[in-house]
């Protein structure tokens, strides 16, 4: 996946502001039960009056899964994922997986840990492609890869590029070929 797809992927709201890491194998595989408090449809809270905002619709697609639809604006197209949680450090990281094609190009992994303030509004991180230690780091299996993240969660500029969300009014997307 380009760089310019990648800040797509993860959520157009980031363009510019730097990378994000992909991954050909996730964190592990699904194995946390759905987060009731995620599934549901959500608008960003632009920052700055010149970024659009930011529709996210995030529903249950099984007992350990999730489907994604985001769109920047009303204009931007719809982009689709399946995702899954996975904690280390008592941290709730997302495994992002792009699902636009059958191409294995298409179907790389972006990461980003989650929580939620005390007004109930999502608060995301993008794990960071250009963090030192991590940048042009491949991972030959998700263990290796969870034993990075463990060792590094708490350093500063592993996750960057912060994005918060506010409960929206129920959102639909039209999808098209």
């Amino acid at each position: 996946m380009t760089k310019l797809k990648c800040v797509s992927v993860v959520f157009m709201a980031i363009l510019l502001l730097g990378g994000c890491y992909e991954s050909d194998i996730p964190l592990f595989e699904p194995s946390l039960q759905i987060d009731k408090r995620l599934t549901k449809s959500w608008i960003s809270v632009p920052k700055d009056s010149k970024n659009k905002a930011l529709s996210l619709v995030v529903r249950k697609f099984n007992e350990r899964e999730y489907l994604a639809a985001w769109k920047d604006g009303d204009d931007g197209a719809t982009v689709m994922a399946r995702g899954f949680v996975t904690k280390i450090n008592n941290v709730a990281i997302m495994n992002l997986q792009g699902i636009a094609s059958l191409n294995k190009n298409d179907r790389t992994f972006l990461f980003f840990k989650y929580d939620f303030n005390k007004d109930g509004r999502l608060v995301i991180n993008m794990l960071s492609g250009d963090y030192p230690k991590l940048k042009d780091k491949k991972f030959k299996s998700p263990a290796r890869f969870r034993k990075f993240i463990k060792k590094n969660i708490d350093q500063e500029g592993l996750f960057d590029t912060n994005i918060e969300f506010k409960p929206a009014d129920d959102i639909r997307f039209e999808i098209k070929p």
